[in-house]
């Protein structure tokens, strides 16, 4: 074989690798062994989606209860798709992306207006996107059916899977009197998340990715926990056996292994005036982030790490998708 006879036929063989691994990616996007759907298992309440970029897998719980799961594919390098915790921002069973040519990206879930969503796409078993985050084609139209705008997802990457644990009640205080800012006109409708720093010492109310209310606030469970950032999901109230009481129910979501050990039931001290605005605006799914961190436009709890993202219009990337 001469030698333009051998590198011809490497050539070959890289190419025709190539397509192999081309309709393997295609061909785990449609296959049925790539997800898992249990629905049944719980049938009503607040759901949470989580993906671990570590894995490449995906999980879907509802009402603390996980009801599917999955492979994925993240951003490849250089495309990587950024870890936190978001919300869904809105909702496209049939989105095209103006930036990579008219492509297709069924069931689209937008989590960042920069274009990061969860879609259906190709699962080559690594990632291999521009950022989004592919999912079975089937998987992802069940998952587009059971969420909502607002519904949270959680992405992590710094742990091979992400926690989830129920039953942690959070109460809020009267405090003494301060100056706090409440402007609902600001952003009248849409998801509502709480905020809390420790290093700021105050809770932020955030409705649609816009700042409503802030206060003063403490609390006593960085007692505990000396620093890092846990992500919670309102599930709804339940009654004290013992006392006949009501208190509320938070799904645990991120955060370390050791944070999901006991079952918390902590509190936030505000002023009473607050406390009233604010128990009005809590409802199944509302989400909570407590962190050690300072809080900026672009709150970081981690290198890369970011909460409640979704502040721009819009208007000013319709259309878009990093694919």
């Amino acid at each position: 074989m001469t030698r333009g006879s051998r590198i011809f036929a490497v050539a070959m063989v890289l190419a025709y690798s190539l397509i192999a691994l081309e309709a393997t990616a295609e061909e785990r996007e449609f296959n049925e062994s790539a997800y898992r759907w249990q629905p049944e298992l719980s049938k009503s309440g607040p759901v949470l989606v989580t993906v671990s970029l570590k894995t490449q897998t995906a999980a879907v719980y509802r009402n603390g209860i996980k009801i599917g799961s999955c492979e994925v594919s993240s951003g490849k390098p250089g495309h990587e798709t950024p870890s936190g915790v978001f919300y869904i921002l809105n909702k496209d069973a049939d989105h095209h992306s103006k930036t990579y040519g008219n492509a297709s990206m069924p069931y689209s879930e937008r989590l960042t207006w920069d274009g990061v969503a969860l879609h259906a796409g190709s699962l080559p078993g690594h990632p291999s996107s521009h950022g989004c985050i592919h999912l079975p084609y089937a998987f992802s139209k069940k998952l587009f059916g059971v969420t909502h705008k607002g519904t949270t997802v959680v992405v992590s990457k710094d742990s091979p899977d992400v926690h989830v644990s129920g039953n942690h009640s959070w109460s809020f205080r009267a405090g003494g009197k301060t100056d706090f800012i409440w402007k609902p006109e600001a952003s009248a409708g849409g998801p509502v998340s709480l905020l809390f720093s420790k290093k700021a010492q105050k809770l932020y109310v955030i409705r649609n990715g816009v700042v409503i209310g802030e206060c003063v606030a403490k609390t006593n469970l960085f007692s505990k926990r000396v620093k890092g950032t846990s992500a919670f999901v309102f599930a709804g109230w339940k009654v004290d056996g013992k006392k006949g009481e009501a208190r509320s129910s938070w799904i645990q979501v991120s955060g370390n292994k050791g944070h999901h050990s006991d079952t918390l039931d902590e509190w936030f001290e505000v002023d009473t005036r607050f406390q009233h605005l604010l128990q009005g605006m809590i409802t199944p799914g509302t989400n909570l982030v407590v962190t050690s961190e300072p809080v900026t436009d672009r709150s970081r709890s981690e290198m890369g790490f970011s909460l409640l993202q979704g502040q721009k219009e819009e208007k000013a990337i319709q259309g878009g998708g990093k694919g």
